[in-house]
């Protein structure tokens, strides 16, 4: 008990630090269970077969070793079987796969095999498997698709070396081990006769004679063969179970076919063989497989969590196929004697080993944790489905005309309708929509000047970038009227214009609020996290500055959840907890944000005075009641807004659009976008 405790602390932290790494710079939010939900049935059913396949060629493969060694009593195929299923749930829980022992014990113990003969059926299993993948290996770098993939490198690698063991193998078996090795372990032996050490002296004889009678040219190819079939049912069902739980939910991942996978399969194989003290080789399979991915050029975060749900999956699949394999063996099996072991008291200082044991255990659980719920909330790792356009019902489209009818101007958001994240545009009162931005980057928060004619929004540094990182974002500038584009601000996000059109004030790298100037592009800090009022550790988001009162309206996350406002003197003013955020200003020196409070959780408030009490101002009472994205027009006619259904990350549930007269009603909003796909951080601007 006090290993397995030791191997999990060690497992747990080596995942910990994993998570840690992946989740720096610009990794995305990790999601595990959606990954474990979804596999595909089929691909776990494949996994099953598979399995099935590749434990009856390995039971077969001792069975003919045992045969070779002289083994009296070899189990029938059945009980074979049944033993080397339980072998699979074993092989990987201690390190360094000691667990194999474990269909040692079982052959001998219940079916009374000899363990000499047994050792040595697995010794030259062992030293097949390596044959069969130097085989496998060399198949692969034959082939034509390969040779120009970056992973043919490390195909041939493999290849190379475990054809080099593989020869030294041979060398061993055929001429090392019988004129060598045994005459001379003979020689040095014969003298011992103390009774212990005599036995453990013969148990080793009779082990390598067992190995040697193994050389019958005729029963090593059948192993051979047999080899051959392990492998191609074990990498096989292993790359199945690889397509099924990334189909759905990491189709970058997916899309890797099985040059890539093969490479980081026998990479994290290799690692979790290492004599590590890891519970079931977590740890040290993900870290080598990811290792091998990245080599490759993919995201070394969906990497992980790919080779993670991979790894839980196929051992949740070989731990019930053990399980039912032992339950069979137990049931056939005959009783055994058992004696009462006689009751000692255990010394104090196992007592503290324990406590010192489990304190381990649960600091690395605890750590493991928090990793993991930082890679969480990193964002999601793959862009949302495309979605679809929907019939505007009838009375939708009344609704729209009479809004029309009222209002001159334009409504600007993001949306992905054309496949990824661009900046969209509605005329008033047309009601005309169309694409401002065509790039393959993701573009989001688009802010309109205050004449109306140019739009600041943000930019993904690479195609696909979550909301939730606050990093990897540039500010753009489009004129309206050209479509011409300008780059602003590098790492900044959360772009909004200054009342006098002259600045462009936003959020750098999570951890500062820039003023820029947009003729001379020179820059004024603002505000820094642990710098003035603002608490170390603090994440700025939203920022929205009121050139009257010079008063910054932030929101805060990380190390403290508030949202405030920063006078020109440098006083931090708190409106609400973290309960609050996306807190704006409008014309009249009022602030507009979201709160609590809601149908589905979600309202949007107003503060009628600045710093002042605030109040619930809208949530609407149809489908859509989880608002967020509030933004008022500059003359406060007009609040433009998201709603979603229960969907809640910003950039990847189901949003629509709304339009809504402060002073109505909240049932006479106006839904403006009839689209499932993600429509997100709208703006107006009015004649």
């Amino acid at each position: 008990m006090k290993k397995l405790l030791i191997s999990a602390a060690v497992s747990l932290v080596t995942l910990g630090l994993i998570f840690h790494l992946v989740s720096d710079g610009n990794a995305q939010r990790a999601e595990l269970w959606p990954l474990l939900r979804d596999v595909a049935p089929p691909m776990l059913i494949g996994y099953l077969v598979c399995q099935i396949g590749q434990t009856y060629m390995r039971s077969e493969r001792y069975r003919v070793l045992l045969r070779g060694a002289g083994e009296p009593r070899i189990p029938s195929s059945g009980h074979s079987f049944l033993a080397t299923m339980a072998r699979n749930a074993l092989v990987d829980l201690l390190p360094a796969r000691a667990g194999e022992l474990g269909y040692l014990a079982l052959m001998n113990l219940n079916y009374r095999v000899g363990a000499e003969t047994c050792l040595g059926s697995m010794t030259i299993s062992f030293l097949f498997d390596l044959f069969a993948l130097a085989a496998v290996l060399a198949l692969a770098i034959a082939a034509p698709w390969i040779r120009s993939a970056p992973s043919w490198s490390l195909l041939a690698g493999c290849a190379v070396s475990l054809g080099i063991i593989c020869l030294v193998g041979l060398w061993g078996l055929f001429t090392l081990l019988p004129r060598w090795i045994v005459p001379l372990w003979h020689r040095w032996t014969a003298p011992v006769r103390r009774s212990r050490l005599r036995r453990v002296v013969d148990f080793i004889s009779r082990t390598l004679d067992a190995v040697i009678r193994v050389r019958d040219r005729r029963l090593l190819m059948v192993a051979f063969l047999l080899s051959l079939g392990v492998r191609f049912f074990k990498y096989g069902g292993l790359y199945l179970l690889f397509r099924g739980v990334t189909q759905i939910h990491l189709p970058q991942m997916a899309t890797a076919g099985a040059r890539h996978v093969l490479p980081a399969l026998l990479a994290g194989e290799g690692a979790a063989a290492l004599p590590l003290p890891a519970l079931m080789g977590f740890g040290a399979y993900e870290g080598g497989s990811t290792a091998v991915w990245i080599m490759l050029g993919f995201a070394p975060d969906a990497a992980l969590l790919a080779m993670l749900a991979l790894h839980i999956v196929s051992q949740a699949a070989d731990y019930t196929l053990g399980g039912i394999a032992f339950i069979l063996i137990t049931m056939g099996r005959r009783a055994v004697r058992t004696e009462k072991a006689e009751t000692v008291r255990a010394p104090r200082y196992r007592w503290v080993m324990a406590v010192v044991i489990l304190v381990l255990f649960g600091t690395s659980l605890l750590y493991a944790g928090i990793q993991w719920r930082g890679l969480r909330k990193r964002g999601s790792l793959t862009p949302p489905a495309q979605g679809a356009a929907l019939a505007v019902p009838p009375a939708g489209q009344a609704a729209l005309d009479g809004l029309g009818k009222r209002y001159r101007g334009h409504v600007v958001w993001s949306s992905n309708r054309s496949g990824n994240h661009d900046i969209m545009l509605m005329e008033l009162p047309s009601g005309k929509v169309r694409q401002v931005t065509r790039n393959l980057h993701t573009e989001t928060y688009p802010r309109l000047s205050p004449d109306g004619r140019q739009v600041l929004f943000a930019r993904s540094q690479i195609p696909w970038v979550s909301q939730r990182n606050g990093v990897a974002w540039d500010t753009w500038l489009v004129d309206l009227k050209t479509g011409r584009e300008r780059l602003v601000a590098t790492n900044a996000l959360f772009a909004t214009w200054t009342a006098d059109g002259l600045h462009a004030v936003f959020q750098r790298n999570d951890r500062a609020v820039i003023r820029h100037t947009l003729s001379d592009g020179s820059e004024q800090v603002l505000c820094a996290t642990g710098a003035g009022a603002i608490p170390d550790g603090a994440l700025v988001q939203t920022p929205d500055y009121n050139i009257h009162n010079q008063t910054l309206a932030l929101t805060l996350r990380g190390s403290r959840r508030l949202t405030v406002l920063l006078g020109a003197d440098g006083t931090l003013r708190t409106i609400s907890d973290g309960t609050t955020c996306q807190l704006g200003w409008a014309t009249d020196d009022s602030l507009v944000y979201v709160g609590r409070g809601g149908r589905m959780k979600n309202a949007i408030w107003r503060s009628t005075t600045a710093g002042g009490p605030g109040e619930p101002w809208l949530d609407l009472p149809g489908e859509f009641s989880h608002e967020y994205f509030p933004r008022l027009s500059r003359d406060g006619r007009l609040l433009v807004f998201g709603a979603s259904a229960g969907g809640h990350e910003h950039d990847t549930a189901d949003y629509e659009i709304f339009a809504w007269e402060p002073g109505t009603p909240p049932g006479t909003a106006v839904r403006l976008t009839y689209h499932t796909g993600n429509d997100c951080w709208p703006d107006v601007w009015l004649e």
